[in-house]
Formats: structure tokens, C-alpha cells, sequence
């Protein structure tokens, strides 16, 4: 089992082995044994579908809680913009962040033109860039870790610039702490998430050394503190200035709304992130610079850890963009400067964590791969998850590592018994049959 820390988990009283999380993980790490989920762990993205499909709430999110909020003197809060769109289009988003300082928050940081600002300099990126094409975001940490995990070859394809809430989290520090004049230790900043991916990305980064976020805080764990807030605001103190391309950035296609290339493309869900890196790995798209990838269904606005509707919540952030839709643009020769100085830049290369190899040799590997093609042979094709794993594919890889015995599968099982039956029992065991038939 992975050594590193994990912000999904499965609460094995409430599970009822559906295999429902089996058949929506992305890298196929889920099993059911004796009827309760658990994971393959160095599989895992912490990308939440399991959390997104579970009927029974068996599939658990382990975001921070507010009470870490006392192990700081001063505390920011750092909301995703999903959470604009989470409370209706009648309350606009200025009341949401001073509902965050009513429950226990010193300041709030608003991340929309930090997300413009990276949307800029990926179009800068891009002009200076000579491939390999084409480049993939990096603002989804789950495909991130779906690409060092399922298509190692494919991370040199990651466009190497930081995700807005990393970036304004590590200017955000350095100014607080010389504004306040107390260590940077001392300030406690939280992104307020749609989803486990961005909470892992803080616990165990794979771009920066450490995180400047000290945790993330679910939007279903916060969404009733601040509903209860929002009921005692008639007037908000302060008004804050928001970037519509911003606050696209919510949604499925908001990160290439802001740039100027055209050359892009926006994929999201699950299947269809597979399906395009499988045909990036095959040396398809490469007409394309630019793809924007989400794992969620439509983008962060359907994160698994959101409270409202996913079509209320587009229409709600829709309205508010327009609503701010006449603020003026980042400043491009801004951008442009600030990515000559490595502003934007990964602090560290990304390290692959490929799945292991049937076996540590050529030819031990060769030998097992003829022994899962002739498991695959004997299975039904039905990928029905009757065994506990995803498909049938995957359990064959079981059965060869040896964390399954092929008769787990219950049409094989079935075959077995009839065959059984139908095989003539030796003379002597009749002979005795028959006396004992004939003494009754």
C-alpha cells in the first residue's frame, strides 16, 4: 500500500459492495472484497468520482475541518469561484465572501483574476513553446495525476505553469506576513473546494515542493455555515472587483475562454478524458496546442464535493458573469514580464508514478502477459464487476499479479460446477454410492 496520504476513503459499515465506485474509477483502482469497497491505493487520484456515484455515502471525502482554523493567528480564506454559484443568482458573491468572515475567516482572497492571469500567460507560453503538441492543463490536479500514473509519457505535455489558487496562495503569504509583521507560519490560508483532487494537490503537490495553501475545505462541509451567515447580511461592508474570464474558469471551457490562441480545446468527464489521452498517447492531436482537460462531468462546477445542482449552478455563475462582464482585461505586457521572471513557473519537474509491470523482467513479463490473455480467454466479456473488479480486463491483471483467484468470477464458477457434474464419477466411489443407497 502507498505511503502517501489519501483524501478519499470508504466507510466500510455504510458500504453495500454495489460496485458502482468499481465501474466509475478512471484508473480502475476500486475492488470489492468481501462485499465492501477498497482501493489499489497507488492507483488512486483522489478525483472523487467514487465519491460522485455513491448512493450510500460509503465514499468519503477527507478535507480539512474549519476547527483547523485555531492552529492560526490569522486566517484567509481562498474560495474556489464554483462557490458563487452554489447559493442562487439572487445572491451575488460579494455577500458569500463577507458570509466567509462572519464564520471564523480574518480576510478573503478572490481568485478570479489570478485564474485570468494564468490563462494570459499560457497564451504567452504558447507563442515561445516548440512542443511536443499538444499541451495539456494543469489546472486539473486529478488528470495531472491520472497522466503520471496512466500515461507517464505523456507529462512532458503538461504546460508547466502553477494553478491560480498556488500562485496567489504564495504571494498572498509573503504579503500578509510582512503587512501583519507575524511569520509566514502564522497565517492559515484554505481554498474552499469543489472537489478532493484540489485537496490532495495541497496535501502531497506534485509540481511545487510544499504547498503555500495549509488545506482545503469542502463546499458541502461549508455550504450550511454560510447559508445561515448569508441570512444576517442586508448590506455588504466591502465590494470586490471580479474578472468575468475569471470566473469561467468554474466551468467546463472557462480556462481557454480568456486566452487569444484559438488553436484549443476544452474535453471534460471522465470517459472522454480517457479517451482523448489514450489518443494523445497514440500520437493523435497533435494539430492541436492547447487542450484544456477536466475530469468532472462539467468542469469544477460539478465537483463531487458541491452542494448545488450542476445546470442551476452554470446558470447561476452564468448570470453573475454577466453581471461583471464590463470589468477591463489583465494588462497583457503585465503578464507577459511577469512570465519572463519564471513568475508563473513549476517550482519542480514532475515525477512519473507509473503502474508496476506484470513482472521485473522482459521475458517473466512476456510469459505473464500470455498467461492474462489466456485468463482472458475463460472470462465471459461481460464486465459485469460481479468478481469485485471493474471489468474483466482488469480482473485477468488480478489474477496474474495474484490478488485474485480466477474463480472469483462466477461464470466461471458456474462453468466449473457443470463441468462437475456432467464428469462420470470413478467405479469404486459409484460402487459405494450404490451400497449406501441400497443399506438406506
Amino acid at each position: 500500500m502507498e505511503n502517501r496520504p489519501h483524501t478519499v476513503a470508504f466507510d466500510k459499515e455504510k458500504c453495500v459492495g454495489c460496485v458502482d465506485c468499481t465501474k466509475a474509477c478512471p484508473t480502475r483502482a476500486i475492488r470489492v472484497k468481501d462485499g465492501v469497497a477498497d482501493a489499489i491505493w497507488e492507483l488512486c487520484i483522489d478525483c472523487g468520482e467514487c465519491v460522485r456515484v455513491c448512493r450510500y455515502d460509503a465514499a468519503i471525502s477527507l478535507t480539512s475541518s474549519p476547527t483547523e482554523l485555531e492552529k492560526f493567528k490569522y486566517k484567509i480564506a481562498m474560495p474556489s469561484p464554483v462557490l458563487y454559484g452554489q447559493f442562487g443568482r439572487h445572491v451575488h458573491p460579494d455577500k458569500v465572501l463577507q458570509a466567509l468572515k462572519r464564520i471564523g475567516f480574518d480576510d478573503v482572497y478572490e481568485e478570479t483574476w489570478m485564474c485570468e492571469m494564468v490563462s494570459a500567460a499560457i497564451d504567452t507560453y504558447l507563442t515561445e513553446c516548440k512542443g511536443p503538441w499538444p499541451r495539456i492543463s494543469t489546472s486539473c490536479p486529478a488528470v495531472m495525476r491520472l497522466i503520471a500514473i496512466r500515461y507517464p509519457d505523456l507529462v512532458e505535455h503538461l504546460i508547466p505553469i502553477l494553478a491560480p489558487r498556488e500562485l496567489a496562495a504564495r504571494d498572498l503569504k509573503r504579503k500578509k506576513a510582512a503587512e501583519l509583521d507575524i511569520p509566514e507560519e502564522d497565517i492559515g490560508i484554505f481554498h474552499i473546494t469543489p472537489c478532493s483532487a484540489k485537496a490532495e494537490a495541497i496535501n502531497d503537490p506534485l509540481e511545487v515542493t510544499y504547498s503555500h495553501l495549509n488545506g482545503a475545505i469542502s463546499i458541502r462541509e461549508i455550504f450550511g455555515p454560510i447559508s445561515k451567515a448569508l441570512k444576517g447580511i442586508d448590506k455588504v461592508d466591502i465590494t470586490y472587483s471580479y474578472s468575468p474570464i475569471g470566473m469561467s474558469w468554474a466551468m467546463a471551457g472557462g480556462e481557454i475562454t480568456g486566452m487569444r490562441n484559438q488553436n484549443v480545446l476544452a474535453v471534460h468527464g471522465a470517459p472522454q478524458t480517457l479517451e482523448v489521452l489514450d489518443r494523445i498517447d497514440s500520437r493523435q492531436f497533435r494539430n492541436v496546442d492547447f487542450l484544456e482537460i477536466m475530469l468532472c462531468p462539467d468542469g469544477c462546477i460539478s465537483g463531487p464535493l458541491t452542494v448545488a445542482g450542476r445546470y442551476e449552478a452554470q446558470h447561476t455563475m452564468t448570470l453573475h458573469i454577466q453581471n461583471v462582464a464590463s470589468q477591463s482585461r489583465v494588462k497583457e505586457e503585465k503578464v507577459r514580464n511577469l512570465f519572463q521572471e519564471h513568475y508563473f513557473a513549476f517550482e519542480r519537474e514532475i515525477k512519473t508514478r507509473p503502474v508496476q509491470p506484470l513482472a521485473p523482467t522482459l521475458k517473466e513479463g512476456a510469459a505473464k502477459a500470455k498467461e492474462k490473455l489466456a485468463i482472458l480467454e475463460r472470462l465471459p466479456k461481460k464486465d459485469c464487476a460481479a468478481c469485485g473488479a471493474p471489468d474483466c480486463k482488469t480482473f485477468a491483471d488480478d489474477v496474474v499479479r495474484g490478488h485474485a483467484q480466477i474463480s472469483e468470477c462466477v461464470f466461471v464458477k458456474i462453468e466449473e460446477l457443470k463441468k462437475e457434474k456432467k464428469t462420470p464419477k470413478p467405479r469404486a466411489t459409484q460402487a459405494k454410492s450404490s451400497a449406501k443407497a441400497e443399506k438406506n
